[in-house]
């Protein structure tokens, strides 16, 4: 397999892609072609560990031989996630299925990818026998889920920038109480963007992060993507008596990666009629798929702050398909958008978006009445995100099909709003006291990326 960026016409392989997240004219990394996994050959007790071998390889090719990427999958699911097949389900209505991802030890969807993302880079660094430095912004759950998949790692060290005073305090605690060298935790005045904004902008110094071996994790690592998809694919083989015709995923979404890995399904062959694009109040998804226009706006602080989110990193590739996959398109919109912060499309290619894609916002009020009514209706508890799914699925009024919510994280790391939403104390804290015991280390940072280079600097000398 071989992969461009959505910016430029060199290809690049499996290793380059990985280790690079980033490609050096500011684009994301894409397959040449999307190979076609058809689900019918599949067998319907198929493990999760195997699942993903079949639905890797393709992607990775022959840079790792089979037998060690059997070993490293197996290694990082068989005893990393509380549920056996790593995915749980938890139906409410006819038709409307929780699909619930957040089984893993940081109680979030992005211990699907870090907990194997991170073996995938120890394997070639060992390979190597070299060290790189990971960067990472996260509005919440993809640093926590890095940090602990780094922390197992001799070869890596991570810094993790995260916005002050917008994650929820047990996502930060989950991240600031691992107290190891390689762990360098990042407290930036300003919002995720700002600490997204870092990241691109220290990955596109490529003298720097040359020099200093940086490499990226976030959403924009075309692993991660791969990745993610095969818990869509897990979901429909898990329910193919049932699935009479093509089936409705509903995501949670801020930087548009997880539901970009369901598009990835989508275009594998999966039997998708809608991904649908849930978000909060900061919703330029949602108003991109009404529009056509794509702008950020000001961040607006929620109460599912993992979605706090103005700029989709991962729209680029959606964007670069839309375009018919034209390198010089996308990348004068991508560069028109860093200069107007605006993209408008035509509606002919609106179209094609809208063929697979719909979409919906849900403020705070309807986030905290949908809780409550979940935990009324079916005595199950869901997280803020996780609402914002299922608000968005009924919103679509499709219940004559097989409608999948992606739950993106367990309630537990959000019980303030939760309980608040319930109007009860679940005492959802009580496993994990621990956390607010420890103490605490983190740097704070202002919102600048030369003195977060010199920091990188200063830590590697």
């Amino acid at each position: 397999m071989r992969y461009r960026s959505t910016r430029g016409s060199d290809y690049f392989g499996f290793r380059e892609v990985l280790f690079a997240g980033l490609a050096n004219d500011g684009g994301l990394f894409i397959p040449e072609n999307w190979p076609n996994i058809n689900h019918k050959d599949i067998n319907r007790n198929v493990s999760y560990e195997d699942l993903t071998e079949i639905i890797l390889s393709p992607f990775i090719g022959d840079e790792i031989e089979s037998d060690q990427l059997k070993r490293i999958i197996k290694e990082a699911y068989s005893n990393n996630f509380t549920e056996s097949g790593c995915v749980s389900f938890k139906e409410l209505n006819a038709n409307e299925i929780i699909v619930e991802l957040f089984n893993g030890p940081t109680l979030a969807f992005k211990d699907f990818a870090m907990q194997l993302l991170i073996p995938l880079f120890d394997h070639f660094l060992e390979k190597e026998m070299k060290r790189i430095n990971l960067i990472v912004a996260t509005s919440g759950d993809t640093g926590s889920a890095a940090i602990n998949a780094v922390k197992k790692s001799k070869n890596i060290n991570i810094f993790c920038l995260y916005p002050k005073g917008r994650i929820s305090e047990f996502q930060r605690r989950q991240m600031s109480t691992v107290n190891q060298e390689n762990i360098f935790l990042c407290e930036v005045e300003g919002t995720f963007d700002d600490c997204q904004k870092i990241v691109k902008d220290i990955l596109k110094d490529t003298d720097y992060s040359m020099h200093n071996n940086i490499s990226a994790v976030n959403s924009i690592n075309w692993a991660r993507i791969i990745i993610q998809s095969v818990y869509y694919f897990y979901t429909f083989i898990n329910f193919t008596e049932r699935a009479s015709n093509k089936v409705n995923f509903s995501v949670p979404t801020g930087n548009f990666g997880d539901i970009y890995a369901g598009y990835v399904s989508y275009k594998m062959g999966l039997p998708i009629n809608k991904l649908i694009v849930a978000t909060n109040e900061n919703d330029i998804l949602n108003r991109f798929m009404k529009s056509g226009v794509y702008e950020s706006k000001t961040v607006i602080k929620t109460s599912s702050p993992s979605m706090d989110i103005q700029v989709a990193s991962n729209f680029e590739r959606l964007l670069f398909d839309i375009l018919n996959q034209s390198n010089t398109e996308t990348k004068v919109s991508m560069e028109n958008f860093e200069e107007s912060g605006k993209i408008s499309i035509s509606e002919e290619n609106l179209e094609k978006v809208r063929e697979v894609f719909s979409s919906n916002s849900s403020s705070m009020d309807i986030v905290q009445n949908t809780i409550k009514s979940v935990k009324d209706n079916f005595s199950y508890v869901i997280d803020p995100h996780t609402a914002t799914g299922l608000d968005a699925s009924r919103f679509e009024k499709d219940m004559d099909r097989l409608n999948f919510v992606l739950a993106t994280a367990h309630p537990v790391k959000f019980s303030e709003v939760v309980e608040k939403s319930i109007g009860e104390d679940l005492n959802l804290m009580s496993k994990y006291n621990y956390l607010f015991d420890a103490e605490e280390k983190m740097y704070k940072m202002e919102n600048n990326t030369s003195r977060i280079k010199e920091f990188i600097r200063e830590q590697l000398s």
